[in-house]
């Protein structure tokens, strides 16, 4: 056997350990594959997302007591509360109020459905950004339930005859509030949920439980000389970070809510024009300024 023979059998194993330890390098430390808010694209891009779902949270707190006060108590997107109420009307026997409970219910899941649809149908077509169109769409709705109240003079309390119309304005705010429910549906690796906030305080109460086991940890039986320290780092920790997103959500929820409130008090429907430039804004944005290319699934 030849010695040329000898070697394409037996390579130097140098070149295998070489190979070897350069794999090695390249894999991540299990710390940073579990750190879900860092995007491998940068920092940038989480600001943006994270930018994006507190203004869309804010319109959605402002449209939601818009449509409670001006729809006689019917929510746009906290579908609980109808649900409740439409229990009640049917231990009542009030078809009456089952249907008019029922039917922002039956709205708003078809808002789902068709933000969903628009989602699939972008994500087949490898549209790499595809909030543009539910939000664009989401505007669209709004600026026609502002034009609807033109013919009640812009006043916050659309009467519930003819109720042709009264449904059809409750429709165009629940299907608005389903739109956006799918449009931006993950920050970070962490599901947000940017038109109701109870999903957000239940992420906040376990990622603040988290935490605190995290931090009980590090400074047990030696809290003097390790506080300081573990307080340092731990802006890097995940289980705070998700904790300092989702009460802030729950926060800009409230604050869009008491803008709702004083706009219309102001400025009737006519308020509604400022949540409608917010979205306008912002489906621009995504339509001429796409985000770095990513996977679907983070949205």
């Amino acid at each position: 056997m030849s010695a040329a023979d000898i070697s394409e059998k037996h390579p130097p194993r140098k070149h295998a350990g070489r190979e070897t330890e350069i794999v090695k390098l390249q894999t991540p430390p299990p710390d940073e594959v579990d750190d879900t808010l860092r995007s491998a694209a940068g920092s940038l891009i989480v600001f943006e997302k994270v930018a994006i779902a507190l203004l869309m949270t804010w319109t959605a707190g402002f449209i939601d007591l818009v449509g409670y006060v001006s729809l006689y108590g019917l929510f746009t997107s906290h579908m609980s509360g109808n649900t409740v109420e439409m229990a009640r009307h049917i231990s009542q026997l009030d078809w009456i109020g089952f249907v008019r409970h029922g039917w922002p219910i039956a709205s708003f899941i078809f808002g789902l459905i068709l933000g969903a649809f628009i989602f699939e149908a972008e994500k087949r077509r490898h549209i790499q950004v595809p909030f543009p169109a539910t939000i664009g769409l989401e505007t669209l709705l709004i600026a026609i339930f502002i034009a609807a109240g033109e013919g009640n003079g812009f006043r916050a309390n659309i009467p519930p005859q003819p109720a042709l119309k009264f449904f059809v304005m409750v429709a165009l705010l629940t299907i608005a509030m389903g739109l956006q429910n799918v449009s931006i549906r993950r920050v970070g690796g962490m599901n947000v949920y940017t038109t109701f906030v109870t999903g957000s305080l239940v992420k906040f109460a376990e990622s603040t439980s988290e935490y605190l086991f995290w931090l009980r940890d590090r400074t047990r039986r030696r809290w003097r000389r390790r506080i300081g320290k573990v307080l340092r780092i731990s802006r890097r920790q995940v289980p705070l970070q998700r904790a300092t997103l989702t009460i802030t959500l729950w926060v800009v929820y409230l604050i869009g809510g008491i803008s709702g409130g004083i706009f219309t008090a102001r400025w009737a429907l006519l308020g509604m024009i400022a949540p409608l430039l917010v979205l306008a804004a912002i489906a621009t944005y995504g339509a001429f300024r796409p985000l770095l290319k990513e996977p679907y699934e983070e949205w």
